[in-house]
């Protein structure tokens, strides 16, 4: 028995002897390493098919941003190893960041313009008279809002039906699910109810055409139960796109990233685009800007051109986005 545990713990000794001399080799240090950094960005890297993938991956951006200061850390410490695969890494990352963000349509200078705003105001927010002077101020043709409790829906029609007079307001029990537009031109709205979720579906009447728009919120997936209804809801506004003929502007919160591939299914089956130009994070304002993740949209169809979008801070936890849009044939 004595001479089996010798064994024993001489066989051990020898092997952590092993180990240590393996890690003593440079070469082998990197090799391990390099492997730890391989396996997260494997995570980030795969097509967002589970819950717990699209929640990881919806900050590859920021990930991205830490293996680019790794490779800086190991070139300075002359591990050009470890700086081939971190580097690596970090492109491949940022490109599936920036793959999503394609140049927009672009239409000739004539014609009718149509200012937009998209905005969540945030159903607990009480800083009315904040954010009506700002939204005023900016002075947006048509407006899509979320989170319209009931309060908020009181705010709105009594500062906003004067200079936007043609409006539809959704008040719902739940105060975050509450949604609401207001036009300046002409609308016809009609209100369906996808997954739980209010959606407000019509057309605007712009210079003599018409032209359809969808606004949605979709829930936040903090469950898989709400990823899963989530998923279904953008299912429902894509077939809703591709059963309605004519032009086409989709607002919303979307509740994903770009780089999400139920919103990359979701515009190549309806063929819109995103109106962004960059990356524009909106969400959470509470955060500094590398902290924060794109998750409200313009989407627009290919007789729409976007002269521009802009994010703008106003009082909520999300960013209003802001675009200017060209009608073909207006």
């Amino acid at each position: 028995m004595k001479t089996l545990k010798l064994k024993i713990l001489l066989r051990a000794g020898i092997e952590l002897i092993r180990i240590y001399c393996f890690f003593r080799q440079k070469k082998n240090k990197e090799r391990v390493v390099a492997a730890i950094l391989i396996v997260p960005a494997f995570l980030l890297l795969v097509p967002t098919f589970t819950f717990s993938l699209t929640i990881i991956q919806s900050f590859i951006f920021q990930v991205a941003l830490v293996y680019g200061a790794l490779s800086i850390f190991w070139v300075v410490r002359r591990h050009y190893r470890l700086t081939v695969v971190n580097f690596s890494i970090y492109l491949l990352l940022l490109i599936k960041v920036n793959a999503p963000i394609e140049g927009t349509y672009n239409l000739a200078d004539s014609g009718e313009s149509l200012k937009v705003l998209q905005f969540n105001v945030l159903a607990d927010n009480q800083k009315y008279r904040g954010t009506l002077d700002r939204i005023k101020e900016l002075n947006p043709d048509f407006i899509s809002f979320q989170e319209v409790s009931w309060q908020w829906a009181e705010e709105l029609e009594a500062n906003l039906s004067k200079s936007h007079p043609y409006y539809k307001v959704v008040r719902h029990p739940n105060d975050h699910q509450g949604i609401a537009i207001f036009s300046k031109y002409p609308i016809i709205a009609e209100v369906d109810l996808w997954e739980g979720t209010a959606n407000i579906h019509g057309c605007i009447q712009i210079a003599g055409q018409e032209v359809n728009f969808l606004t949605m919120h979709t829930r936040s997936p903090t469950t898989w139960i709400r990823w899963n209804e989530r998923n279904e809801h953008i299912d429902r506004a894509r077939q809703h796109v591709q059963n309605t003929p004519g032009e086409f502007l989709v607002l919303g919160d979307f509740n994903t990233v770009p780089w999400d591939s139920k919103l990359k299914y979701f515009k190549s089956g309806t063929k819109l685009k995103d109106s962004r130009k960059r990356l524009t994070p909106t969400y959470p304002t509470w955060n500094p800007f590398i902290a924060q993740i794109p998750i409200d949209y313009i989407f627009h169809s290919e007789g729409i051109g976007c002269r521009s979008l802009d994010s703008v801070k106003i009082t909520s936890d999300h960013k209003a986005i802001m675009g200017t849009f060209k009608i073909k044939g207006v």
